[in-house]
Parts: structure tokens; C-alpha cells; sequence
């Protein structure tokens, strides 16, 4: 097993000569490779001698050729391992600097123990980015180290052939091809911080390798920075909507209508609507995919949208909208760099008779509290101020997901809720907000004339969701929205239309999300 020690001591010098020595030797067959071709093609000369000879020649031949492929493979191998020691052994001075300068020590076995000496205790945060480094750093060790002594054992066991080369050019050609370290796919099962970590433990080739060949391996990964996975998303994007085209079913003409309006919301940035980046895309079931207006990853402010029933992939250009409204409200609030996401990352209810229960919720809330957590990892500089904002069933799956497992968020926003899974807002949990200061970071609205009030009266006292986050009970901060179109007096004023109305540019509402993205709220 090799250990931190191991790394350390690591000397990429050394292999980059075995690999300087290797291709001496390469150069040098193949300059003569006229000359050795002329063993078994001796014209001209007959008899018993001359067939003996060419016999020989033959075998030498023969010979030389598998010996090239042999050295050129260990030769292309050495290199690769070369600069893969290179980059493992600047990870690992990188990360010892890391512990040092915040007060930790790694020692040879990988282990992370603070330094005794005055002053602050050394953060827990920086000591767990620190062993996800070690855990990722070996990991990417383990493979070369493996991926090498593959190649040499298979070259000193006459696996690697020439392949049926006629010259040592081929011979070497054929070598080449059989070697080369293995790209090392992310950790399985691993978190958006184990998922980031060893993206950058890649070359910026072989980033690119994946990102042209093999997409599907990270376009939907959290913690891979959003520009890479937008990058393999859109490969993916045009590839069904090709696919999408062919196929004459309804299904497949409602979710060319998404990624339609996908595409265009991509190509589309000028005033007020920033570049847009594809996240995440799944054209199974009802379809998922997630978009951020502003890149996340370097933004000051980042809010993510989660919208409620009926929001699925066929529907989305309405979504991207009102996240494109929320970015400009953002900056006119004063956020110099916000980023909106549009999240339609969970299976949502497809009727409102669908939404009275809690599984919807329950199925989306991991992925949710997931989601989140990659925005951390991927984020580049200073932490961003995170706000995340459901409406109608989309609050629901963020109450359950800041319930249940908390979110990496600094505010939530619950927008026309049929409730939230608690009876008070000290009962969430946002990661990095001490407790009893939760209730503060809590913010929601719901229209006078919204016809989702009628979820919180409850049956026989009983409330399947939660009470309205908007009561006097409930805790949290209360802001205002316009009164919503009106309906019949046999509904009590009620409309469904004043459910959707909270982004119209009149709305109060509207100007209150913006100055929560910001940082401002009041």
C-alpha cells in the first residue's frame, strides 16, 4: 500500500531517464530500420547458405520488431508516469503547505494532527479538506503506480506484440498503442469536495479527453466546476435534441420544446441576461436539467430556484424566466456578481392531487442537499452568499432537505408554500448558521389571493405538509407580495392565478428576492 511517505519521496527525474534512456534506444533501431529489414532480403544470393541466412534474418527481424513494440510501450508509459509523479508530487508539497500554514502536520502514514503551540484552535474545516486531499492524492497514486508496473509486467511477459508489423516503424506504432496509463475515473460514491478534488488532480489533457470523448463521466458530477460540465452538457444537448428529432411521439416533441428553449436561453446573453450555463441534463422520465444564469462558481451571490408541481423539462423556458428576472433583481439590490440557478433536478409532483403528500419530496431532497454541497466545492475563491428559493411544492423539498440533513445555504426563501415539513423554523438546519440564529435567515411570502392558502386549513386538523412558513408561529421573517389576481367569491377571492404572479415586475415580491440573493434582506 503506498503511503504519505511513499509520495513524498517520490523523484519523477528518475523515470523521466528511464524514459529519455528508452526513446535513445527507440530512435536509434528505427534510423537503422532500412538496415534491418535487409536481414531476411537477401537478393541475389542462392543456396543453402543464403536460405540459412534469411532464415536468420528473418528471426532477428522478427525479433527486433517485438522488441520495439515492447520498449516503445514502456517507453510511452515511463512518460506518462513522468508527468504524472510530477503533478501527485506538486499536490503533495501543495497540501503539506496547506497543513503547515494552518497549524497541522501530515505525517508519513497520511495522518492530520494539529500543532501544539499558542493561539486559536486550527480550523476542522481546513483539517477535512485536508484528509480528502490525502485520500485523493493516494488514490490518484495507487492507480499510476499500478497502471506502470501493468505495463512493465506485461512487456517482460511477451504481452505486448507488434501487432503483425512489416517494419519497426509499425513495430513501434503497435507498442505505443498498447501502453499508456488508464484515465482514472472519480472516486465512487464520493462527495462534490471528493468529486472536485480529483478533477484537478487531472491534466488539463486529459480534462479535455474526457470532456470531448466521455462527457456522461462528469457532465452531471457535483463538485466538477460548472464550466466543465456545461462544456460536456452541451455536447450531450445537441446529441438529443438530434435524437429528439427522429422520434415522432409526444413525449419526444414536449422535451425537444425544453432543450429548445435550453438552447436558446445558452445562446442568448445581452442586457439583464448574463451567460447561461448547463449544469445538468437527464431526458429520462419527465426529464431533469439545471441552469445557472452566471457562472456559480465565481459569483459573490448565488441563489438557487426550486420550482414546484407540474415543473419538468417540457416547461422549463418558463422557469429559466423568472431565474432571469431574480438575477436582475439581484444586481439592482447591489449583488456585484449574482448567479441564479434554475434546479429542476427532482421528480415533481404532476397534479396538484399529487402534491398532498411528502414523497416527492422525500425523493429530492438528497440530491438537493447534494446539489448544494457541490456549489461549495466547485465555488473558486471566497465562500459565496447562497440563498436557496422554492415555490409551491418546491419549498417543500427544501424544508425536507434542510430538515432532514441541513443545507449548505446562508438563506432560505419559501415562496407560496403549502408547507415545509416543520412546525417552526428553528427546526431547519443550514450549515455554517449557529442554531438559534436559524430563524433569522428564514424569509417567506405568500399573496393575499393565492389559492395555495387553501392547503394550510388541513383536514380534521390534521396538515399533511405543515403549516404556512408565513404564520405567526411559524418564526422566520415575513415580506410582503401584491394581493394576486382575485378570485370568485365561492372561492373566498382565491386564484390559481395569483400563484404564479410573484415574479411580474410590479411585484414586491420580486424586489424583496433580489435583495435576499444580495445579501441585503429588510
Amino acid at each position: 500500500m503506498i503511503t504519505w511517505g511513499d509520495v513524498r519521496s517520490w523523484n519523477a527525474g528518475a523515470v523521466g531517464t528511464v524514459a529519455d534512456l528508452l526513446n535513445q534506444r527507440c530512435e536509434q533501431l528505427l534510423a537503422a530500420d532500412g538496415d534491418v529489414e535487409g536481414m531476411s532480403r537477401l537478393d541475389g544470393w542462392t543456396g543453402d547458405a543464403a536460405t540459412a541466412a534469411q532464415a536468420r534474418g528473418t528471426a532477428l527481424t522478427t525479433r527486433l520488431e517485438q522488441l520495439v513494440a515492447e520498449a516503445s510501450a514502456v517507453r510511452r508509459g515511463a512518460h506518462e508516469t513522468q508527468l504524472a509523479v510530477e503533478r501527485i508530487s506538486a499536490d503533495v508539497r501543495d497540501t503539506d503547505e496547506l497543513a503547515a500554514h494552518n497549524g497541522f502536520a501530515i505525517d508519513d502514514g497520511g495522518w492530520v494532527t494539529p500543532v501544539p503551540g499558542p493561539g486559536a484552535a486550527p480550523d476542522e474545516r481546513i483539517r477535512v479538506e485536508l484528509s480528502d486531499r490525502i485520500e485523493q492524492i493516494l488514490r490518484q497514486a495507487t492507480d499510476v503506480d499500478a497502471d506502470f508496473a501493468g505495463i512493465l509486467t506485461r512487456a517482460a511477459n511477451g504481452e505486448i506484440t507488434d501487432q503483425g508489423a512489416t517494419t519497426l516503424a509499425q513495430a513501434a506504432d503497435a507498442g505505443t498503442a498498447q501502453s499508456g496509463l488508464s484515465t482514472i475515473g472519480p472516486p465512487q460514491g464520493g462527495t462534490p469536495g471528493d468529486n472536485r478534488a480529483w478533477w484537478d488532480s487531472l491534466s488539463t489533457t486529459a480534462q479535455g479527453t474526457i470532456l470531448r470523448d466521455n462527457p456522461d463521466l462528469v457532465r452531471n458530477l457535483d463538485g466538477v466546476p460548472v464550466k466543465d460540465r456545461d462544456a460536456a452538457n452541451r455536447l450531450v444537448l445537441q446529441r438529443e435534441m438530434t435524437r429528439l428529432r427522429n422520434d415522432p411521439s409526444d413525449d419526444a416533441k414536449a422535451k425537444l420544446r425544453g432543450l429548445t428553449d435550453i438552447d436558446n436561453r445558452l445562446k442568448d446573453t445581452g442586457p439583464g441576461k448574463p451567460q447561461a450555463y448547463l449544469v445538468q441534463l437527464d431526458t429520462s422520465g419527465d426529464g431533469k436539467a439545471v441552469v445557472a444564469a452566471g457562472n456559480p462558481d465565481t459569483a459573490t451571490d448565488v441563489a438557487t430556484y426550486v420550482p414546484g408541481t407540474g415543473s419538468e423539462l417540457s416547461k422549463i423556458g418558463g422557469d429559466l424566466g423568472r431565474s432571469d428576472k431574480m438575477w436582475q433583481s439581484a444586481t439592482m439590490a447591489g449583488s456585484p456578481s449574482p448567479s441564479v440557478i434554475t434546479w429542476v433536478g427532482y421528480d415533481a409532483p404532476d397534479e396538484l392531487w399529487d402534491a398532498a403528500g411528502e414523497s416527492y419530496a422525500d425523493h429530492g431532497k438528497a440530491d438537493l442537499s447534494k446539489f448544494e454541497e457541490g456549489l461549495r466545492a466547485s465555488h473558486d475563491g471566497a465562500p459565496s452568499h447562497n440563498t436557496v428559493l422554492g415555490h409551491s411544492y418546491g419549498t417543500t423539498v427544501v424544508g425536507h432537505a434542510a430538515r432532514d440533513g441541513g443545507l449548505d445555504a446562508d438563506e432560505l426563501v419559501f415562496v407560496a408554500s403549502p408547507g415545509v415539513g416543520v412546525d417552526h423554523a428553528n427546526q431547519l438546519h443550514l450549515d455554517g448558521v449557529p442554531q438559534d440564529q436559524v430563524a433569522q435567515h428564514v424569509h417567506s411570502t405568500v399573496a393575499e389571493h393565492d389559492m395555495i392558502k387553501i392547503t394550510n386549513v388541513g383536514v380534521a386538523g390534521h396538515d399533511p405538509l405543515g403549516p404556512s412558513p408565513t404564520g405567526s408561529d411559524f418564526g422566520g421573517q415575513v415580506f410582503d407580495s401584491a394581493p394576486g389576481t382575485k378570485g370568485p367569491w365561492y372561492e373566498g377571492g382565491l386564484s390559481g392565478a395569483a400563484h404564479s404572479q410573484y415574479w411580474e415586475d410590479n411585484n414586491p415580491s420580486l424586489r424583496s428576492f433580489g435583495r435576499i440573493i444580495a445579501g441585503k434582506p429588510g
